[in-house]
């Protein structure tokens, strides 16, 4: 396997692979990339390692959730049910066929390791005896390619084992500017795996291999690799489940405001196209949450991957043309209209961070408390039905934000284009406008839309809705939450789309609202699938939460006599 295979399989899903000076290279699309396509999917190089905490509700084979439909339809299928390894009593697997891919492919040699519960350990050892089942001939696709999960979902060209051990083999490991300690470390682990693979009966017979597992200073380079590299893995709704390394969807780089999206069917990544893709442009995913300030997820990527992020929202090259912008908008804030116009919408997503920068909520020295935050989030006004579906003229902001006056312009500001399929550059216009409106527009103290007023907002709502009996209130905080997702993340980012569906829920469970709340829940729900039908698609793991969301709206529409 070579670069020319890998330029190959690439150029099959309209994708190039092209050096790149600072960023060592970038994929771009070669093709019209439509938004909501599958951009390309990525295997796993070895079987990705559940969390402890989770093992107990998926299939450690097929990543199936206990209690889940056991099938395709809910009409035909069982609810499914696990069984766990009788041996080690950790894994569960939910019929023998799983349980005899697991045994054959990987289980039989870590069943053993019964007192470990070390990701690095059991990941290294899992990719080990990968690459050399693939060196020494004994992998075969038909018989061991996991769940088929990839041919069944998306009908693409299958990548191969060879192809992805090729691509881990080109990753970047960083080795040079490692912590000692952390290499310390590693070498401990790679000694214990290569002592343990010896003693075991797993055969090394490749050529490659004459005998023995790789040396301890190859499989510290594996483990470098595998941590500035690797993936949390998720389920429909986001939740992070395993640790996985795929290294097809490594080679995509990291923006802060990303064009792609990384989901899950199964154990395959499914790398998706969040808006289209024009021929040159570069295909990015972020490996961090997008609604964390600059300043943390710029620490985070150059601990984890060792660069200094340059994306539209963190760039350094605006620096100054910025400062000059907000100290032009802040003296217009502060004194009277000269009538000289600000140039914020210039300076694009740089502008964002430093609008959601805030760890306040709330005067200083005040508890942040229930109470309190019922005050504030109580005044907000939920929009009216159907105001938002249609694209009026644009919004003027109000003559200042608070929570209530924050959410409402945003919401009309930005969800009718959604709703509209507005072009991405008319959307971003709207949304630069909006990002000058609040920077330039007197607010309350501290300022109602930082990431902190968000983190509080988030975990009152959730509290709303576990108590419930809240309804009106929770609905309220969530638009407000709703408001804040528009703000930061890309328009059909799923985090939107599922907060939309809860939403709706809690509009329709809000008796007092009446016909009104239920109105509003499906203008949530239209959101909702607007916006997860480009995340999550229709087919697969993913699709029948769509399929729940279409369903739920049916009882909505028919409540409301559609």
């Amino acid at each position: 396997m070579t670069s020319i295979d890998l330029a190959r399989h690439l150029e099959s899903h309209g994708l190039g692979l092209v050096q790149d000076e600072n960023k060592f290279r970038s994929v771009v699309a070669q093709r019209p990339l439509k938004r909501g396509t599958v951009v390309i999917t990525s295997r796993p190089l070895c079987n990705p390692i559940i969390f402890p905490t989770h093992r107990s509700l998926h299939c450690e084979t097929c990543f199936r959730t206990r209690g889940k439909d056991g099938g395709d339809t809910a009409a035909t299928s069982p609810v499914l049910s696990l069984e766990r390894c009788s041996v080690c009593k950790k894994r569960y697997y939910c019929n023998r066929d799983c349980f005899t891919i697991a045994w054959k492919g990987w289980h039989r040699w870590i069943c053993s390791d019964k007192d470990r519960d070390d990701l690095d350990y059991e990941m290294l050892k899992m990719i080990v005896m990968s690459i050399e089942r693939l060196r020494n001939g004994s992998f075969t696709e038909s018989s061991d390619n996991d769940t088929g999960a990839e041919d069944k979902s998306h009908h693409v060209n299958k990548e191969t084992l060879a192809m992805t051990a090729y691509v881990f083999s080109t990753l970047m490991g960083h080795e040079s500017v490692a912590d000692p300690g952390t290499l310390a470390q590693y070498k401990t682990i790679a000694t214990e795996v290569r002592n343990q693979l010896l003693a075991s009966k797993f055969s090394f017979k490749s050529q490659t291999s004459s005998g023995a597992p790789p040396s301890v200073d190859e499989l510290v380079q594996y483990l470098c690799r595998f941590h500035c590299n690797n993936f949390s893995t998720h389920d429909s709704q986001l939740f992070t489940m395993a640790e996985g390394t795929f290294p097809v969807g490594a080679l995509f780089n990291h923006s802060c405001r990303p064009n792609a999206i990384v989901m899950y069917e199964g154990q395959v990544q499914v790398v998706k196209a969040l808006e289209d893709i024009e021929p040159g442009q570069e295909v990015c995913t972020s490996y961090v949450d997008n609604g964390v300030q600059r300043t943390e997820r710029r620490a985070l990527l150059k601990e984890k991957y060792y660069f200094d992020c340059q994306c539209p929202r963190c760039s350094d090259e605006e620096d100054k043309v910025f400062k000059d912008s907000m100290m032009l908008a802040e003296t217009k804030r502060t004194e009277e209209p000269s009538g000289e116009e600000t140039t914020l919408a210039h300076t694009g997503f740089r502008i964002l961070d430093d609008l959601i920068e805030g760890d306040q909520d709330g005067p200083p020295g005040l508890k942040v408390d229930g109470e309190w935050l019922t005050k504030q989030f109580g005044t907000i006004v939920l929009p009216g039905a159907r105001t938002l579906q249609s694209v009026g003229p644009s919004i003027r902001p109000p003559s200042n934000f608070t929570r209530a006056s924050f959410t409402s312009y945003v919401l009309h500001s930005l969800v009718p284009m959604i709703l509209m399929g507005s072009p991405l550059d008319q959307y971003q216009q709207q949304l630069f406008e909006m990002y000058e409106a609040l920077a330039t527009t007197p607010h309350e103290t501290p300022k109602p839309f930082t990431t902190a007023v968000m983190t509080n907002a988030t975990s009152f709502f959730n509290t709303c809705l576990e108590h419930g009996g809240s309804w009106p209130l929770a609905s309220k905080i969530g638009t407000f939450i709703l408001a804040m997702y528009l703000m930061i993340y890309p328009r059909h980012h799923p985090l939107i789309g599922l907060h939309c569906f809860t939403l709706a829920k809690s509009l329709w469970n809000d008796m007092e609202g009446g016909l009104a709340s239920v109105r509003q829940s499906h203008d949530m729900l239209r959101l909702s699938l607007t916006i997860l039908k480009v995340s999550h698609g229709q087919s697969g793991e993913n699709g029948a939460l769509v399929t729940e969301v279409e369903t739920f709206m049916k009882t909505v529409e028919t409540e409301l006599g559609f």
